[in-house]
Parts: structure tokens; sequence; C-alpha cells
């Protein structure tokens, strides 16, 4: 039974024997046994790749009326972009002689304005030519800001009395009016609508400083809010009385025992040395300054432009329901919109 099997070698022996003879050797062998790891993939043709349609059609030259067609779409599109750069080059030209006319009447005013505080001097008046607001030249100087701890009405606040000196500036005769307000701002804020020459109030520090912002842009000059400091000066007016203007306050200011606890119009009252008017009483005016209850222990003394930063803007000088007193200090809310507060602006001397 042993002898009728065979072994592995003696059939491996066998297979080669009959792939040599088909094969012619064992060179046969190793073509088979390529050919079977190639699995076909030598030698097969590949197809050629046919050339895709763009290919083609690019390879073809335009026909002569695809030339003009072409040629004519490119002009007009040439034609359009040379009809928009003149567009945009006009409006570019009117825009700088807009700009070039702006910068004219800036130059223009701020000569006049140059001209006129070269020789100004106290008592004189300038009128804005857009609203028609008046402004009383103020000349710099210098005076004791605050009251003393001594005094019958004292607060807090006012004190210490320190020394404060000024740079000459215009300031607003009147309050600004609700006329005044309307020509720059359009609707009239104002709780008292008794006609354009009655004070514009209820309005905030912010809308005090859109409407600034806005006469600036029309009149091309720099109008703005007083400092605190500003406002002092201006209502004393060289002088130490009680009210902006005397001592007598029926005479200079509408206040709770007049009023009516209504505003009247502007310039009802005596004015004081500067020629201005209502400093004291009718409506509270805005300053531009943080407001600082302990402020005047570590104030400036050139131009002090109050704290660096604060909850309240300052109002001072009273109303038809308050202290007009000169010295008697104020803070609000900057938002803060009330029928008893309006302002007035100032313009530097350049």
């Amino acid at each position: 039974m042993a002898d009728e099997k065979k072994s592995f070698w003696e059939i491996f022996a066998i297979v080669v024997t009959a792939i040599a003879a088909v094969f012619g050797g064992l060179s046969g062998v190793a073509a088979l046994i390529t050919a079977l790891n190639s699995d076909g993939k030598e030698g097969a043709a590949k197809p050629e790749t046919a050339p895709s349609a763009q290919a083609a059609s690019a390879a073809q030259p335009l026909s002569a009326d695809d030339a003009a067609r072409r040629a004519k779409a490119e002009a007009e599109i040439a034609k359009a972009e040379a009809e928009q750069a003149k567009t945009e080059a006009a409006e570019a030209k009117a825009r700088a002689a807009e700009l070039e006319r702006k910068l004219a009447e800036i130059a223009s005013a701020e000569m006049k304005a140059e001209k006129e505080a070269a020789t100004a001097k106290q008592g004189d008046v300038t009128v804005d030519d857009f609203t028609g607001m008046k402004l009383a030249y103020v000349p710099g100087g210098c005076f004791n800001m605050g009251s003393s701890a001594d005094g019958k009405d004292y607060q807090a606040d006012e004190g210490p009395t320190h020394k404060v000196c000024v740079a000459s500036f215009w300031m607003g005769q009147y309050e600004v009016t609700q006329g005044q307000w309307e020509k720059i701002m359009g609707a009239n804020p104002s709780k008292f609508k008794k006609g354009g020459n009655y004070p514009v109030e209820n309005v905030s520090w912010n809308d005090a400083q859109d409407f600034v912002k806005k006469l600036n842009s029309r009149s091309g000059k720099s109008y703005r809010l007083p400092t605190e400091a500003e406002w002092e000066y201006a209502c004393r007016a060289g002088g130490s009385s009680k009210y902006c203007g005397g001592d007598k306050v029926d005479t200079v200011a509408w206040y709770e025992k007049n009023s009516g606890t209504t505003t009247h119009t502007v310039g009802g009252k005596k004015a004081n040395s500067f020629g201005l008017y209502d400093m004291s009483g009718n409506v509270w005016e805005w300053c531009a300054d943080w407001y600082g209850r302990s402020y005047y222990v570590s104030s400036t003394q050139d131009n002090p432009q109050g704290p660096d930063s604060g909850s309240d803007r300052v109002i001072r000088g009273g109303t038809t329901i308050w202290s007009a007193r000169t010295a008697y200090r104020n803070g609000r809310s900057p938002v803060n919109q009330n029928d008893d507060i309006g302002f007035r602006l100032v313009l530097p001397i350049r």
C-alpha cells in the first residue's frame, strides 16, 4: 500500500516535466508563471482617448460672422465700461467741487472770526448767519470761582473758592430758543410751546450735543457748550454779585416767586455787564463738564475742563423754581430731559 503512494517531490517532478514539454523547457515555465502573475495586464493595448469636444471646438477657427459678433460684443462691453468710468469721474469732480466750496466757506468764516477777535471788545455782538443767534464778546480774564463757607446760602460743592482764568470767547446772549432749535433739528421737544422766542427745554445733554454737531456742520464754525468755569465767569461779568447781573433777583431773573412756574421769552430781564441775559433763572443751562461734587478742591487754574469722568453733567443758572444764585451748582444725567433744562452756546476765539 505504501508503495502505491507517491511523495510530494515525485508529483512535483512529474508536473514540471509535463509543463516543460508543453512550453519548451524551463523558459516555458517562467513564461507561464509571468503570464499568470500579470493577470493579462502586460501587453494589453490601451484605447486611445477621444479628443474632447472643447478641444475640438478650440481647434476649429471661428467663422467670419462669429468673429464679427464676438468683436461687437467686446466693443459694447468696453463702451459700457467707458461710460461708467465717465460717470464716476463726473461724480468725483462734483464731490471735489462741493468740498472745495465748503472749505472756502470755512476759511471765510475763520477769517471773519479772526478779524472780529482781533478788534473785538466788551459789548460787541456777532450774529450767526444760519440761526440768527446773537453772541456777545466775553473778554478773557481771571476771577474767584465758587463761594465761601461763611456765605448765607453756601452749599458744600461750591467751595473752596479758587482762582480760575479763562480765555476770551463769544457766548450766546440768550438761551437757545425753540425757533433756533427747529431750524436745525426740525421737531420742537419743549413742554412750554409758547413761541419761537422762548427757550428750548426738555432737551438732554446728548440732545444739545446733536444740535451743536448739526449746527457746526452747516455753519462751518465750532460752537460748543461752555465749560462750567466759562459759564460762571460770564455770569459774574467781572463782579461778585449774588445773581448774574446784580443782587436784586427780580431785576435779572425769572425764578420761583415771579415766574408762575413757567418759562418766559428770552431777554425779558436785565442783562449783565457782558450783555448776557437770563444767566440766572428761566431754565437750567447745560455745561460741557462732568459734575464733581468736590472738583473745586483739585481744579486747575487755567481753562479748567472739569473731572475726567462722572455720571452727571453740570447744569448752572437755576430755573423758575430753583435757586438762581451765581455760585449754585447742580448735575443731571446726560440723558435726562426735563422741562426746566435748556442751554446756550459759546464760540471759541482761535
